[in-house]
């Protein structure tokens, strides 16, 4: 199985594979794929935008890369970084975290500035990526970080993994529960 497990800089996606190939059983279970480093280090970016401190990734030359990278591995593989619901995948999972607690975490950051920040959080209020990947993909889940720990997230991924490996759908998961912009509008 192919999973992209994506969402807005700043909601756990990174976080959630180290704890992945950290932990022994489930190393043994998927092999991670850290789009934003392959993006980098082959260069598969059009260019560089300045004003918002960001490369400019080719998707097609990384859809290409992407299938080389997924041959090779053996098992279920998941895509990590907040492009991959652009690229082809059995299912997405969309990791959401609410924006005010987004700027905090983004803030943290040294390499994000203000205007950085708040793009990242005005594109996770208005559910950029979730529908981005709605668009693209019949499959596609979201997840709630706001309040997690890691390991809880770690588990909510997992379960929605494994729930779509048995036929199952993971209900609890299904996009539209989540709207930011009530709150937000309100803050």
């Amino acid at each position: 199985m192919l999973i992209a497990l994506t969402g807005t800089p700043g909601t756990g996606k990174t976080s959630v594979c180290e704890v992945l190939r950290e932990h022994s059983n489930y190393r043994k279970l998927y092999s991670i794929i850290d789009v934003n480093r392959l993006i980098l280090d082959e260069k598969l970016f059009t260019g560089k935008d300045e004003v918002r401190d960001t490369y400019e990734a080719d998707i097609d030359k990384l859809r290409e890369r992407m299938k080389q990278e997924i041959e090779k591995k053996s098992g279920d593989v998941i895509m990590e970084g907040h492009l991959c619901h652009l690229l082809p995948a059995d299912a997405v999972i969309v990791l959401r975290a609410h924006p005010v607690a987004l700027r905090k975490r983004l803030g943290k950051r040294k390499n994000y500035s203000f205007q950085k920040v708040k793009e990242n959080a005005d594109a996770e209020a208005l559910d950029v990526i979730l529908v981005e990947a709605a668009q693209r993909n019949k499959s596609v889940f979201e997840i709630n970080t706001t309040n997690m720990n890691i390991i809880a997230v770690v588990k909510s991924v997992i379960s929605v993994i494994e729930d779509l490996k048995l036929g199952k759908t993971p209900e609890e998961f299904l996009p539209g529960k989540i709207n930011w912009i009530e709150q937000v509008t309100k803050d």
